[in-house]
């Protein structure tokens, strides 16, 4: 294969040289003016059939009128089939200074309909300077797992960047708006609600060496079913990544945002503060082995605590994996992974979890698969004690749990393209009567034209 593909490569430089032209060739072109980039434009589409399966098993508490009849299996399955039909529209403008995709995808299935419009374009109206805006409509109806629920959701963004004399230093103004309208059965838990946002940042994006960027957002959000919801959210974000020659990089990142509402609020769902962070190391070793290490912890703050929802947490996330690649085809990574949430006032939601997994990935002959088996023990921590009094039980029993993720796309015979997602999950507790199970299965199977 690879000397075929020599072969083809050394013919193909033969022509081009071939179609060069000569020197007196040259000399006279540079006469003529230069001919403005051609513009272009494509349509695509594609149209088929898409389908989920989910069904959730679980035990709980059967009561016949007053009569308990003990515990029993609950199982939720749900199948939905659609019809889809997608149309993309891909084009420039004025020489090529100005990009545009416009897209609709229309699903319309027997318990789920939908169809989402958005439209992306770009203008480098000035050497220095690009201007972004994507709008984007939305309606949905989801009559799934006994609901009929209608939404419409329309959104739109926007960004104006200003690049530097080096060309790797770039600051931005954004704005982002969006609307959500939702009514029926299953519109109490979705909330209406207008929201606003205006954000900027500063970044260096080098191809070498380190890159960094620091942003700032400011939001508003309103909800007209539910007044005292309405509040306030700074944001902020930072990154630095830095290489150390071709061998090894380093990667710090840090997020949080801080919402308050508008008035004084019964409960403090939306007064709180949350900080994220991340480090990552990532070695390259010999030309098909690397190492990759990332530590990530958040924290949640709220203003007043209580013990049912809104308490104070810390979560960990920690995984060590190696990476083996031969070529582009095919690559594997696996490693150990572990997570630990704690709660001081909430001591029984508190875990700590160990695990690991390994992912195998295929990229070749334009598919792409991946698969992803991982298994882990999750343990948690006694409810708080009186003084005086042994620990009770908590809410959860530790348990151990299995879990496999399929994502595929592959290209069919006549013009088919079918993709797939799936994940399986199993959890056997030390108490049995807490087992739980859950399959997740989607498939699309569309014709390119």
């Amino acid at each position: 294969m690879g000397r075929s593909l020599l072969i083809r490569s050394a013919a193909a430089l033969c022509a081009v040289c071939a179609a060069l032209p000569g020197p007196q060739a040259v000399r006279a072109a540079s006469a003529l003016p230069v001919a403005a980039a051609a513009d272009s434009m494509r349509v695509r589409l594609e149209s088929g059939m898409s389908a989920d399966v989910s069904n959730e098993q679980f035990y709980e508490d059967a009561f016949t009128d007053t009569t308990f009849l003990g515990r029993r299996l609950v199982s939720t399955p749900e199948t939905r089939y659609a019809a889809v039909l997608y149309a993309g529209l891909d084009g420039t403008r004025a020489a090529r200074r100005v990009r545009y995709q416009l897209h609709n995808e229309l699903s319309y299935g027997d318990r789920l309909q939908r169809d989402a419009l958005d439209l992306a374009w770009v203008d480098d109206f000035a050497p220095a300077w690009r201007f972004f805006v994507a709008p984007r409509a939305e309606y949905r109806r989801d009559q799934t797992f006994g609901r009929d629920l209608e939404e419409w959701r329309s959104a739109a963004r926007l960004r104006l960047r200003r690049s530097f004399g080096d060309g790797m230093t770039f600051a931005e103004l954004g704005g982002a708006g969006e609307l959500l309208r939702s009514s029926g059965q299953g519109a109490d838990f979705i909330l209406d609600r207008d929201a606003g946002t205006v954000s900027g940042s500063l970044e260096r994006a080098g191809l070498t060496g380190s890159d960094w960027r620091a942003g700032y957002s400011f939001s508003v959000r309103s909800f007209p079913d539910s007044s005292e919801r309405n509040h306030l959210e700074h944001g902020w974000e930072a990154r630095w990544r830095q290489e150390f020659g071709p061998w090894c990089s380093l990667t710090l990142e840090s997020d949080g945002s801080r919402r308050a509402t508008v008035d004084l609020a019964p409960t403090s769902r939306d007064n709180f503060w949350q900080e994220r962070g991340a480090v990552e190391i990532e070695i390259n070793g010999l030309r098909t082995v690397s190492w990759h290490a990332r530590v990530e912890g958040e924290a949640l703050q709220y203003d007043v605590e209580d013990n049912t929802l809104f308490f104070d947490s810390r979560l960990w996330h920690a995984r060590l994996s190696a990476r083996l690649q031969t070529g582009a085809a095919w690559s594997l990574e696996a490693g150990p992974r572990g997570e630990r949430l704690s709660s001081p006032r909430e001591v029984g939601e508190s875990y700590d979890e160990i695990g690991g997994a390994f992912e195998l990935e295929s990229l070749a002959a334009h598919a792409w698969w991946s698969v992803t088996p991982a298994a882990g023990w999750r343990a948690y921590e006694p409810a708080a004690a009186q003084p005086g009094v042994p620990a009770l039980p908590g809410l959860h029993s530790d348990f151990a749990f299995y879990e496999v993720t399929v994502l595929g796309d592959q290209p069919l015979p006549g013009a088919l393209r079918f993709r797939v997602s799936g994940t399986a999950r199993l959890e056997a507790h030390t108490d049995s009567s807490q087992d739980a199970r859950s399959l997740y299965f989607s498939f699309d199977l569309r014709r390119l034209f």
